[in-house]
């Protein structure tokens, strides 16, 4: 899959500015379709270690985590849930609830689970209730066992989930989990020509190709206020 191409004619067709770092973005989410979809024996053959099966998104409000992880979620030909992750707690709550008379509930949860998709994607992810803070470990244990991928956006890094909250020490194997088992990637957005004194800014664009050629575009659109295509 080449999404970094799809993701450019996304962005062209919706009228978005893009940033590099978006793009980098993409890259890494293209790693991983490729790991952990792409169905390639050799590949898998020769491969020295065990794929990471979560991809975890952090960065501040507003630089296009949602928008990226739903292009990525909708490139996707598997089975696939997107829920918010107090919507998902909920739900395991209710199963919990439903099945109390059951041993291994939690295994029979993510059984099930297994059955409906192959991936999850949790957007605004965080922890605030300290029910789901106690739990999430043998969750997500047996998530990553049963080799369901999971891609997360949120606002807050991996080491500072939950942080401050009530018996927090309990949290902190669910923290190493998500560590051990994702790809943390930070999306930094910065728009240097607009914060520097200097206003003849030296900026290259290269190689010369459809990628820099439209940022080149859309930047001189901005600048100019015309939106029609050069």
């Amino acid at each position: 899959m080449n999404l970094k191409d799809f993701f450019l004619k996304h962005c062209e067709d919706n009228n978005y500015e893009i940033n590099h770092n978006q793009l980098d973005i993409i890259s890494d989410l293209n790693n991983f379709y490729n790991e952990n979809f792409k169905h390639n024996l050799l590949i898998k053959f020769f491969k020295k270690k065990e794929n990471k099966l979560g991809f975890y998104l952090v960065g501040d409000v507003g630089v296009g985590k949602t928008m990226i992880l739903d292009f990525f979620f909708k490139q996707l030909n598997e089975k696939k849930l997107r829920l918010h992750f107090n919507e998902f707690m909920i739900k395991f709550h209710d199963f919990i609830f439903e099945n109390k008379d059951k041993s291994s509930v939690v295994d029979l949860f993510v059984k099930n689970l297994s059955k409906k998709t192959k991936l999850l994607y949790f957007d605004e992810f965080q922890v605030t209730n300290i029910v789901d803070a106690m739990i999430l470990g043998k969750l997500f244990k047996k998530i990553f066992e049963e080799k369901i991928k999971v891609i997360f956006s949120s606002n807050i890094k991996i080491k500072d989930l939950y942080k401050d909250g009530l018996q927090r020490d309990q949290f902190i194997p669910f923290i190493r989990i998500l560590e051990d088992n994702s790809n943390e990637k930070e999306l930094l957005i910065k728009d240097d020509y607009r914060s520097s004194n200097n206003k003849s800014l030296d900026r290259f664009l290269s190689p010369i190709n459809k990628s820099t050629n439209f940022i080149f575009n859309k930047f001189l659109r901005k600048i100019t206020k015309n939106k029609k295509k050069l």
